[in-house]
């Protein structure tokens, strides 16, 4: 089994943390900002003000995200080849951990809604799958 090329693991992750970063960003702030509204007013919450702790918060997620979401596509490179095939499949599996299951315990809880579940489902399958592409693209064993 080929060495893992940790300098190229964390710049690949990074790459694919970036891209989730923005687009999460751009998803929650513009595309589902009033699903967003209706879970506040329903917990009779108001809405955060955003300030850079809170991206710090995101940012930190992000990145966890966007490496293990590589360190997936690194080793299963050893089982299935290098290329865009194993990167989606990693995308998919991190998917499945950190944005459908993940998420899902909030529903019971009042936390998140069915539909904004499914919404930030389907959205973030596609951004974690050209994240882990980009990512999985700079990224080479040692």
């Amino acid at each position: 089994m080929p060495k893992i090329n940790c300098t190229r693991l964390i710049i690949g992750g990074l790459i694919a943390a970036v891209i989730m970063f923005v687009t999460d960003g751009f998803f929650h702030e513009k595309l589902v900002k009033t699903d967003w509204q209706a879970v506040y007013a329903a917990l009779s919450a108001r809405e955060p003000e955003p300030h850079g702790l809170g991206l710090m918060y995101f940012a930190i997620f992000e990145l966890g995200r966007g490496m293990i979401t590589l360190l997936l596509y690194s080793t299963l490179r050893a089982f299935y080849g290098a290329g865009p095939k194993t990167a989606v499949m990693a995308a998919v599996m991190g998917w499945a951990a950190f944005s459908l299951a993940g998420p899902a315990q909030f529903i019971p809880l009042g936390f998140i809604s069915n539909p904004l579940w499914i919404k930030m489902a389907a959205f973030q399958l596609v951004t974690t799958i050209v994240a882990t592409l980009a990512g999985a693209a700079l990224y080479k064993d040692a």
